[in-house]
């Protein structure tokens, strides 16, 4: 079968526009962004007045000051539902749904998506598994957070056409709070070729696979979901013999970026998202300067997201990617607000502990730091072994790489919990 005649226009669109010049890509983002705002004023009560900015008396648009449109925040969005819909829609816009973000800022928001916008992510999704050469004919399993009752053991939820430029694909998706034995025991079972799950989960399961003395192995590791420290990228490529390929993006607004199979930074779908990285007060910090998420969707029709602070901060790489692609890279992403620790005098730090480093001080199988206050920092673990824990050692070692300041406590768990949205954090703060 062959995809929808409107869905291979994108994709054989989106496979041009990967090589504009940024002139080109300038003209390109304009022409959607104009038309966003336009409809967006007109149909909304919340962006009425605050576009009012960009609009020249002429009525045409002023991008020299685009940036004193407000910056829109979780909280605009939880207070003020309503009046963001949109009264009337564009015939292209296609369904709207409704949702809820997963809550990994700590703030979880409704939201609307129209059909338009949902079949733009999921082209440039089918753009990342081309990149990858993710083959559509062979088995992908997804362990990710879903309300659908059949993602269960022992047969998963059957997703036909899970890829948009291939109808006769198929997954097999499971619900992320299946119990990671169970989880291993289902790939066991149908031996996937791919398998698609958050960064950390694909810890846990390599972790407990090692424990019974084998290695897991896939053709590709996709990730999905939550920022991939360094570590856990690291632990992956170990584990599974290949770095994973990662996705990244926010319910509201869609997919945002992916990596490139050449370098692993973050080509950010510039045809889709306008992205900008900015400081706290909102002006655009320099590449590799480290910065707040704002981002753009010009294909928010239902619920415009204009200038929206997604809640993660990230950096923008200095030169482009050799792969030849003209998209944006995001060098890094830091992660979100929630994972910030900050300090007494008036630092943050986006925590970096090896594992290594930690099981020497405290034996566990797995660990979660939290900042509950300025100076009181806390470490989750479930313990491994019959060894003692090093308080001091441990202690020192955190004030070493987190802050002088801080007095660490060591608590034993049973488990550590997964959050709203079925992820593990490794780092919490609970600071402001």
């Amino acid at each position: 079968m062959t995809p929808k005649p409107e869905v291979a226009r994108f994709l054989a669109a989106l496979d041009a526009t990967q090589y504009l010049d940024a002139a080109g890509m300038g003209a390109y983002q304009r022409r959607l962004l104009e038309k966003l705002l336009r409809h967006a004023r007109a149909a909304t009560a919340f962006h009425a007045d605050r576009l009012a900015p960009v609009f020249a008396a002429d009525g045409g648009i002023d991008w020299e000051r685009w940036g004193e449109i407000p910056i829109m925040t979780r909280r605009d969005v939880q207070d003020n539902y309503d009046a963001l819909l949109a009264r009337t829609l564009p015939g292209l816009a296609g369904d709207i749904d409704a949702d809820t973000s997963s809550g990994s800022t700590g703030t979880p928001i409704r939201h609307v998506t129209t059909g338009i916008q949902d079949m733009a992510t999921a082209c440039a999704s089918e753009r990342f598994f081309r990149w990858h050469g993710i083959a559509p004919d062979r088995l992908t399993v997804r362990i990710v957070a879903t309300r659908a009752p059949e993602a269960v053991t022992p047969h998963g939820r059957r997703k036909p056409g899970w890829r948009i430029g291939h109808p006769d694909s198929v997954a097999l998706d499971l619900n992320i709070r299946t119990p990671i034995e169970e989880q291993l025991a289902f790939l066991d079972a149908k031996r996937p070729a791919y398998l698609m799950t958050y960064p950390t989960n694909f810890r846990e399961l390599a972790r407990l696979a090692e424990a019974k003395g084998r290695r897991l192995s896939f053709e590709a590791v996709l990730t999905v979901g939550e920022m991939m420290s360094e570590e856990v990228r690291r632990e992956i490529a170990v584990h599974y013999g290949r770095s994973p390929a990662d996705r990244y993006g926010a319910s509201e607004i869609g997919h945002i970026a992916a990596t490139c199979p050449e370098c692993n930074a973050h080509h950010i779908a510039a045809e889709l998202v306008l992205i900008e990285i900015v400081d706290e007060s909102g002006r655009p910090v320099a590449p590799g300067s480290p910065g707040r998420v704002v981002g753009t969707s010009f294909y928010s029709l239902a619920m415009p997201f204009i200038r929206y602070d997604i809640g993660d901060y990230a950096t923008l790489a200095e030169a482009p990617c050799a792969c030849g692609r003209t998209l944006p890279v995001i060098a890094r992403i830091l992660g979100r607000t929630r994972n910030v620790f900050r300090f007494i005098d008036g630092s943050r730090v986006w925590p970096v502990l090896y594992s290594g480093d930690l099981n020497g001080f405290v034996p566990n199988r797995q660990y979660q730091v939290v900042q509950h206050t300025l100076t009181d920092v806390e470490f989750r673990y479930v313990p491994a072994g019959n060894g003692g824990s090093d308080l001091a050692g441990l202690t020192a070692y955190m004030r070493d790489k987190l802050h002088p300041s801080i007095e660490v406590r060591a608590t034993a768990m049973p488990a550590i919990p997964r959050s709203a949205g079925g992820k593990y954090e490794d780092y919490l703060s609970l600071v402001g």
